[in-house]
């Protein structure tokens, strides 16, 4: 993770206060991504609980590729 680490090494160059709040930001996007990743599991379990079928990620991908134009 180069840009991660690249990342903290600036975090190093601002003022403590900004930095702070830089940290506070990346915090609420990791929680907003945790609960995002929450409700995409409870949505694929309710659907597998309704009778639905998962597709295959080959069978999504060749379908979005196509769609995209990307071979």
């Amino acid at each position: 993770m180069v840009a991660l680490n690249d990342a903290y090494a600036k975090l190093g160059t601002l003022s403590e206060e900004r930095a702070r709040r830089v940290v506070e930001l990346i915090d609420d996007l990791a929680e907003l991504e945790a609960r995002e990743a929450a409700e995409d599991l409870a949505a694929a379990k309710a659907a597998l609980a309704d009778g639905e079928q998962a597709v295959p990620w080959e069978q999504v991908k060749a379908k979005l590729d196509a769609v995209h134009g990307i071979d």
